[in-house]
């Protein structure tokens, strides 16, 4: 396969991909009319049900790039309510797993030389912390990004509350309205709450406590007026399948939609077994990514799509992430019965995907 510069280039700091980048292909737009479509979603008219998830697109350069490649449905990386570093230098590094895919809790071997990097086979890891600039950096430069749009792309603007010092239970909950309604005012026309980072430490992932969840949901659908709100969340393995019947209806209840899955959290460690990732003993569980999750991305998504079913839920929207590398993986996921396909890993080093999907349709 040819070696390709991805678009986020993991051999550079955060700061540098977010002052630099894209990088690659995704620097110049391709030089050809991209094949439009009839979608929608939300009645939003999409030209592809497919795009990037909240991650790699970390500022308007990318979202723009990303549009331009024809990935019509892409997510402004997940923003906070207040500034939060990112985790050291490197965040992407190549993982080795002793079977094909990587489940939660899997020990396997960090391989720092990401020119190594297959991703038809291999999984990266996602180990960023979920940096965040102030407020005042990012809704600038969300308007920015929407000030781009063209009929037949849109953006979903992802944030997340942050457990502060000194907070108590009702505080974290409002931390998370604040963000949504500061979201709101830059008028993206799609906004997603993010429940499913493996990288939170403190704060845990809050798809998993089903109180927490309700009661964030809750004061969310206040705060997001009548914007559109997705769920993105995790993994749940099937003895957790009552929790996420119940996350679910929640869900349903005071939003709109579901994204899944985030990352596999998996322990990497070198080759005598220590905690590859520099710094905090919390990066030594890092979220993993791409072909070695795609079974835990078409598992959430065919129990969506049935769970949906059964419950005659109408116009609740599922859009399915996890894997993501090839048309095939795309159409997968589309035959399941998802609205929508995202893909992270696989897009950020094959540029080229919306545009041979757009080809087979």
């Amino acid at each position: 396969m040819k070696k390709i510069l991805p678009f986020y280039d993991p051999k550079r700091s955060y700061n540098e991909n977010y002052a630099k980048g894209p990088f690659g292909d995704f620097r110049i737009s391709p030089k050809i009319l991209l094949k439009k479509g009839n979608y929608e979603i939300f009645g939003i008219p999409i030209d592809i049900p497919f795009g990037i998830p909240a991650g790699p697109l970390v500022n308007s350069n990318f979202v723009k790039a990303a549009w331009d490649w024809g990935f019509s449905l892409s997510t402004y990386k997940t923003v906070r309510g207040n500034s939060l570093l990112v985790h050291p230098y490197p965040n992407i590094i190549r993982v080795i797993s002793k079977t094909k895919d990587i489940h939660p809790g899997d020990t396997v071997l960090g391989d720092f030389n990401v020119n190594s990097i297959n991703i038809e086979r291999d999984g990266i890891t996602n180990s960023f912390g979920v940096p965040s600039k102030t407020p005042r950096v990012w809704q600038k430069d969300a308007k920015k990004a929407l000030k781009k749009m063209t009929k037949g792309n849109t953006m979903i603007l992802s944030f997340m509350g942050t457990n502060l010092k000194g907070m108590d239970r009702r505080d974290y909950i409002e931390n998370f309205a604040k963000t949504c309604r500061l979201a709101r005012q830059t008028g993206a026309p799609i906004l997603e709450v993010n429940f499913s980072c493996p990288n939170f430490g403190k704060e845990g992932l809050v798809c998993f406590d089903m109180h927490a969840s309700h009661d964030i949901l809750e004061a969310l659908a206040k705060a997001k007026g009548n914007i559109p709100l997705l769920v993105k969340i995790g993994y749940f393995g099937k003895q957790q399948k009552e929790q996420l019947d119940k996350l679910l209806d929640s869900i349903h209840k005071f939003a709109d939609g579901v994204v899944a899955v985030n990352t596999i959290p998996a322990n990497v460690v070198n080759k005598k077994g220590e905690q590859a990732l520099p710094g905090n003993p919390v990066r030594l569980s890092s979220g993993t990514c791409g072909a070695t999750i795609r079974w835990a991305g078409l598992e959430m998504a065919k129990y969506f799509v049935d769970y949906k079913k059964a419950k005659n839920w109408k116009d609740f929207v599922i859009i399915g992430v996890g894997g993501v590398i090839t048309p095939k993986d795309y159409f997968k996921y589309m035959n399941l019965g998802v609205d929508a396909v995202q893909s992270a890993t696989g897009a950020m080093w094959k540029p080229s995907l919306a545009l041979e999907i757009r080809k087979e349709k």
